[in-house]
C-alpha cells in the first residue's frame, strides 16, 4: 500500500472541516465524531477547553488538496471558479447616425 494517510481538514466542511477531517482519518461516520465533540464540549465546565481545542485543531490540521469547499452551515462556502472563455464573439455598433 503506497498511499498514506494523512490528517487534513475536511473538504465538506460545516465549519472550518476539522471534524470530518478526524472522521475520514478513522473512517467512521463524521456525523458520529461531531455528535461526540458536542456532547464532551459541553460537559459543564468544559465548553471553554473545548472551543479551544477546536480552534487549536482549526490552525494545526491542514487544508484538504481538493479545491471545492462545501459548507451546510454558513452557505455556499468557498468555490474554485474556473473562467469562462468566449467563442466566436463579433462586435456591431449599436449607435447607427
Amino acid at each position: 500500500m503506497n498511499s498514506k494517510r494523512r490528517l487534513t481538514r475536511s473538504s465538506k466542511r460545516i465549519l472550518t472541516g476539522v471534524l470530518g477531517g478526524i472522521a475520514a482519518y478513522f473512517g467512521i461516520s463524521a456525523t458520529l465524531v461531531r455528535v461526540i465533540f458536542v456532547i464532551l464540549t459541553i460537559y459543564p465546565g468544559h465548553i471553554l477547553f473545548g472551543l479551544l481545542v477546536y480552534l487549536l485543531l482549526t490552525v494545526l490540521i491542514p487544508e484538504d488538496s481538493g479545491t471545492m469547499h462545501h459548507s451546510t452551515f454558513w452557505g455556499a462556502g468557498q468555490q474554485s471558479r474556473s473562467r469562462k472563455e468566449l467563442h466566436d464573439v463579433t462586435e456591431e455598433d449599436t449607435d447607427k447616425k
